[in-house]
């Protein structure tokens, strides 16, 4: 039984070209934001190409996604340390404030010790 799948085109980008994206483009260059735009995806498919063209813009395309790859690689990486020093600093802010809740109650205490109020609760609600 032969099946015959439907060819689905590559999806064109929804989102702006980056920043990052124009300013490679200013400078000569491309990176698979830019190539997705359905004007670069137009243009493609209406060129006809040799084969050493082709093999030419194969391995142009290689570079600039190894490029970007890395890019991304190094991001992410700058990222993931950037999480794990919030959740540093989380950590550091939880254990602060349960440290400065015991040196509260305990001054309340001696507070209340000094009146002779050591076993009143002050959490309780009772008025003094």
């Amino acid at each position: 039984m032969n099946r015959h799948y439907a060819r689905r085109p590559l999806y064109a980008i929804e989102e702006e070209v980056t920043p990052q994206d124009h300013e490679i483009l200013r400078h000569g260059g491309t990176s698979s934001n830019i190539e997705r735009l359905p004007s670069r995806l137009q243009q493609s498919k209406m060129q006809p190409r040799s084969l050493r063209k082709q093999v030419e813009d194969l391995a142009y395309e290689v570079s600039y996604l190894k490029a970007e790859l890395s890019w991304h690689s190094e991001t992410k990486q700058a990222l993931l340390q950037f999480q794990e020093q919030m959740y540093g600093l989380f950590h550091n802010m939880e254990d602060a404030l349960v440290q400065v809740n015991i040196r509260l109650r305990n001054a309340e205490q001696r507070y209340l010790s000094l009146w002779g109020l050591e076993d009143c609760d002050s959490r309780s609600g009772d008025m003094i």
